[in-house]
């Protein structure tokens, strides 16, 4: 019986990619478990099984079996931009490449940092238009030291980073419990892409018929999405803290399914699992940072800023032009300026700690989620989201205490190297008697005296991020 209405899909439509994806791997991974199934078999069961009609699943596995390959539809397709193609993990390592450049007491620029990450095999290769936008995505900026050029991080994020390094370090010797909490998505289809080989095997048919390729890779269909939402300490994920929902909106950033409302309630039925007085680490998103009370903008109309004033206490001489409303409201808006979030959980004796944007390699659950998503990937075989959701939990189950506990003490590194570079960054400019003369934003005209003829940069063998 089938357990979704069969879809036939309507005349002129075309059959999205990911729906062939989704087929292709059903049918390969039935044949794998049952070779003595004939192709009619396969169909039915796969038809039943993702309830898309049989002439559908037939037709693309037809295809796939003639041409070795999905064809996409005959449509626009969307592409992603830069921002979607690296993880925070290569966004660490560029930032990494800079850092390393300023420990050598070498000034970094933009070519130098294109040529250190093309070099590194770990790395994509990025073209120089490319990798500029990730630099400056970073919160880099270029700054002119006299004749000399080099790229630096922008002054509020190297305050807001060390000011969260003297926290977590206050706390940890306060001996107060540091949670770390982060969201993650996982998807149906995720899986390892696996290229077989076996000598007796003697064409791609055979192959393919058994279940096996010998070259052409798995393919790997994106499929209904879960979010999760978890925290932990070094003594591993706290025990009834997951939080798993399936996406409906179907976007390609999970930011999108989450909203403060949803984000507070998990909150609420975390905190009682956790030690009194602790620390709650988490980022800068949203629904993270859904505000108490709106403050007044130049937006507002004046008297709705003249009547916030009043309901604040605040006594001013009438008439008075928004411009210095204002600036009123700027003297004591901090006040005023919360979160949602921050104010409860104080309100429960806790303290919420923010890291610093684009910073995901000072928080350890990044690191818990990729041993977490590895073991999905590694064992995901029917693709189903129920068995991906067991998956999932097998996954946090296997990530152990001791694990976390070597996850915290590589961020206390990472801390350390921050803190060092920082330092670092001043003495280079003090010994070789360097003042920023100007500060601007990343352009080729940057690194003029990197090269002769800089205008060649292009052509060192980079390619766009694939």
């Amino acid at each position: 019986m089938s357990l979704t209405p069969l879809n036939a899909n309507p005349r002129g439509k075309p059959v999205g990619n990911r729906q062939d994806l989704m087929i292709i791997n059903f049918y390969k991974t039935k044949i794998l478990q049952q070779p003595t199934l004939t192709i009619k078999e396969v169909v039915k069961i796969i038809s039943e099984e993702l309830g898309i009609e049989q002439r559908t699943v037939q037709s693309t596995i037809a295809e796939y079996r003639n041409d070795k390959t999905i064809r996409s539809p005959d449509k626009t397709k969307i592409r992603a931009t830069f921002k979607d193609k690296i993880d925070g993990f290569e966004r660490d390592a560029i930032r990494r490449k800079v850092h390393e450049f300023w420990f050598r007491k070498q000034l970094p620029t933009l070519y130098k940092i294109l040529i250190a990450v093309n070099e590194d095999p770990d790395l994509h290769t990025y073209r120089r238009s490319t990798l500029r936008m990730i630099i400056r995505d970073l919160n880099f900026v270029n700054v002119k030291c006299g004749r000399n050029s080099a790229l630096i991080e922008r002054e509020d994020i190297v305050l807001w980073r060390t000011k969260y390094i003297e926290e977590i370090r206050k706390y940890r010797s306060q001996g107060r419990s540091i949670y770390y909490l982060d969201e993650t998505w996982v998807n149906a289809g995720d899986c390892n892409n696996r290229i077989w080989q076996y000598n007796i095997v003697t064409s791609h048919r055979e192959a393919f018929e058994s279940g096996l390729s010998t070259g052409v890779p798995n393919p790997t269909a994106k499929g209904k999405r879960l979010i999760v939402v978890h925290i932990g300490s070094e003594k591993g994920f706290v025990d009834g803290g997951l939080l798993v929902f399936e996406s409906k909106k179907g976007s390609a950033d999970y930011h999108e399914e989450m909203n403060g409302d949803v984000f507070l309630d998990w909150l609420k039925g975390v905190i009682p699992l956790l030690k009194d007085n602790s620390v709650i680490v988490m980022d800068n998103a949203p629904y993270h940072s859904v505000k108490s009370e709106k403050c007044p903008t130049l937006a507002w109309e004046k008297a709705e800023i003249e009547n916030w004033l009043e309901e604040k206490g605040e006594q001013f001489n009438k008439p008075m032009n928004k411009i210095r409303l204002m600036d009123i409201v700027k003297r004591i808006k901090p006040r005023f300026n919360t979160y949602v979030v921050d104010e409860y959980v104080k309100s429960k004796n806790m303290t919420v700690l923010r890291t610093p944007p684009y910073h995901c390699e000072i928080n350890p659950i990044e690191l818990a989620w990729s041993s977490v998503k590895r073991y999905v990937k590694t064992n995901n075989t029917t693709f189903k989201l129920p068995d991906v959701k067991k998956l999932l939990i097998d996954g946090v189950n296997q990530c152990t205490p001791e694990m976390w506990k070597n996850f915290v003490q590589h961020v206390i590194k990472v801390e350390d190297r921050f803190w060092k570079v920082d330092l670092t960054i001043d003495d280079v400019m003090d010994n070789e008697n360097l003042h920023v003369m100007t500060i601007g934003d990343i352009s080729d005209s940057d690194d003029s005296s990197d090269s002769n003829d800089s205008s060649d940069s292009d052509d060192l063998g980079c390619k766009p991020l694939e």
